[in-house]
């Protein structure tokens, strides 16, 4: 037999521990990540080895895990609260993160290059 779904809206209080949970996931998967890329960098450069690519797997599957945990913890506030998320939006700073400004050694007057229109760039 089936019982039903739990519909009830979260408590406030409930809220506030799956933000917490979701700043402690996210906090994680900035952690996995660095290491990630220093893995990478590592095979990149030529110094890989075969414990260093079975690190990179691992590294990389608890990232994804820990990608698809902050998704579903993030749809499921959504769902709970919509207007959370144009509030934080609207009073959070604008980042001019690109693809471009994440690398390393790019400088911030090359990435405002992505953001340029023809006639700017033009001599």
């Amino acid at each position: 037999m089936y019982g039903s779904a739990d519909t009830r809206s979260l408590e406030p209080n409930s809220l506030d521990d799956l933000r917490e949970q979701l700043a402690a996931l996210e906090a994680a998967e900035a952690r996995v990540s660095a290491e990630r890329r220093q893995l990478h960098n590592q095979i990149d450069y030529g110094y890989a080895t075969a414990a260093t690519r079975a690190r990179e797997r691992e590294i990389s599957a608890e990232r994804r895990e820990l990608h698809r945990r902050i998704d579903s913890l993030r749809e499921l506030l959504h769902d709970q609260d919509p207007l959370a998320d144009s509030e934080r939006d609207s009073t959070a700073p604008e980042s001019p993160l690109t693809r471009l400004s994440q690398w390393t050694g790019i400088s911030a007057e090359v990435v405002g290059i992505d953001d340029a229109s023809a006639e700017e760039l033009e001599p």
